[in-house]
């Protein structure tokens, strides 16, 4: 049975809210789609959730009364129209909820799509829901008790801390990143996908390695106990379990493209020396691995409709932001070791690195600035 719906809606409304909140915040342009990914899990969750809501607001009212719930059809439906039309389906799926095999160019247009005028009109159908959730509670407080949702602080002060060298950098300079929608992000040189399925997928793995480390480096300025805490730590747990799976998870459901072999079985089909290192990394997971899936699976990659809603807070995960972020950093630098192994993965699994002023013309590649999108 549904738990506490109301308040959940009104959690993801404020989720996305701030999600665009820190788009706006964030200079750089690989962490400002870096963190809009998120959005698209939130965006995902709600439609499922809000739907459910207002059925149980109709069953509630009188028969010559259910009629008054049709404005509400109209803005979920208006916003199911917006992402079912676009690709943010698939960057949900591929790109941030789990690490998908996806054809290049599906990854640049998934990619692409999260920008500036998309989240301020997706923004927008949020905030009219969460308006007209209002009404309906207010005409009929026996139907549905709303509160409805906000954005939560955000600090001016992280994007001082988030420019210093010690953090990300500079956001003008030029980048080296190895992510696969490296291609369609400005400001940043980044290796193409070539064919060979091995490479392909350490390409994925690093990316997702990338993610994490950046939004670890974004968290370090957040205050801790916040809520943007809490989206920065959702951030990291999906893209863990997502970087675990890819590593050793062979044949995961791809509706967006080909299900493909994780990257333990493809380095040992082409014979890569670090397939025996990454062999053992595999017989050592995270001894509450299924814990932290299950907390991914039914609060931060998906939203469990029957659960109770306290079980989303921080406190009531199965480990603290810092046995997370010690988690991350453990499976990160051993794939590391296990990929300088073999001079085909080595050059792939390296840091973000800026490069030098004297470096021309990368910022005007064919990558989009997130104003742009």
């Amino acid at each position: 049975m549904a738990q506490h719906l109301p308040g959940k809606v009104a959690r993801l409304i404020s989720d996305f809210l701030t999600i665009g909140e820190l788009t706006t915040l964030i200079e750089h342009e690989m962490e400002k789609r870096i963190v809009a990914r998120h959005g698209l899990v939130k965006l995902d969750a709600l439609l499922t959730l809000v739907a459910r809501l207002k059925n149980d607001i109709r069953d509630a009212l009188p028969p010559v009364q259910k009629s008054r719930v049709g404005p509400l059809v109209d803005l979920i439906a208006r916003l199911r129209k917006d992402l079912e039309k676009s690709d943010m389906a698939t960057g949900r799926d591929a790109l941030a909820a789990h690490a998908l095999h996806l054809d290049l160019m599906r990854i640049v247009d998934a990619w692409k799509c999260m920008g500036e005028t998309t989240y301020g009109v997706l923004a927008s159908d949020l905030k009219e829901i969460d308006a007209e959730l209002l009404r309906l509670a207010s005409s009929f407080p026996a139907a549905l008790i709303y509160t409805g949702a906000s954005t939560f602080h955000v600090e001016q002060g992280w994007q001082a801390l988030w420019r210093d060298d010690t953090y990300l950098g500079d956001p003008t300079r030029p980048r080296l990143a190895n992510i696969c929608p490296g291609l369609a992000t400005a400001g940043l040189v980044a290796p193409l996908p070539g064919g060979h399925p091995a490479q392909d997928v350490t390409i994925r793995a690093t990316g997702i390695a990338t993610f994490l480390r950046q939004v670890r480096i974004m968290l370090q300025a957040v205050n801790r106990g916040s809520e943007v805490e809490r989206l920065f730590a959702e951030m990291m747990l999906n893209d863990y379990c997502a970087l675990w799976e890819l590593l050793f998870v062979s044949g995961l459901k791809n509706e967006h493209g080909n299900v493909d072999l994780c990257v333990l079985d493809h380095w040992t089909k082409d014979g890569w020396r670090g397939a025996s290192c990454l062999d053992a990394l595999k017989k050592f997971p995270h001894p509450n691995l299924g814990a932290w899936q299950q907390t991914r699976n039914k609060a931060t990659a998906h939203v469990d409709a029957d659960a109770d809603i306290w079980t989303a807070n921080l406190n009531h995960w199965p480990m603290t932001v810092d046995e997370l972020i010690d988690e991350v950093l453990r499976v990160i630098e051993a794939a590391r070791n296990c990929a300088a192994l073999d001079i085909r993965s080595k050059v792939f699994f390296v840091p973000p690195t800026q490069l030098g002023s004297d470096v021309a013309g990368l910022s005007s590649q064919e990558g989009r600035y997130w104003k742009d999108g």
